[in-house]
């Protein structure tokens, strides 16, 4: 495979998958239009808890790490 080749082989990969990033967050907003958010606001919970958690599981620095601890606080209502 040449470079041109290559790099057309990538840009279509990166475009596929800008399509389906795109398709996947017009059927969450379909969804969280169609339920309550008592329906979808746990899941919602559920994914950023564990992409926090993850975050915290990696090894980062330490300024990383409070901004991850800032951005986790709970907020007053």
């Amino acid at each position: 495979m040449t470079d041109s080749s290559e790099r057309k082989s990538l840009a279509e990969k990166r475009e596929r998958n800008r399509e389906q990033r795109l398709e996947q967050i017009k059927r969450w907003a379909e969804y969280i239009d169609s339920n309550p958010p008592e329906t979808w606001g746990p899941q919602l919970n559920g994914l950023i808890n564990s992409q926090l958690a993850s975050a915290r599981n990696t090894d980062i620095s330490t300024e990383q790490r409070r901004r991850i601890e800032r951005i986790s606080e709970p907020r007053n209502k």
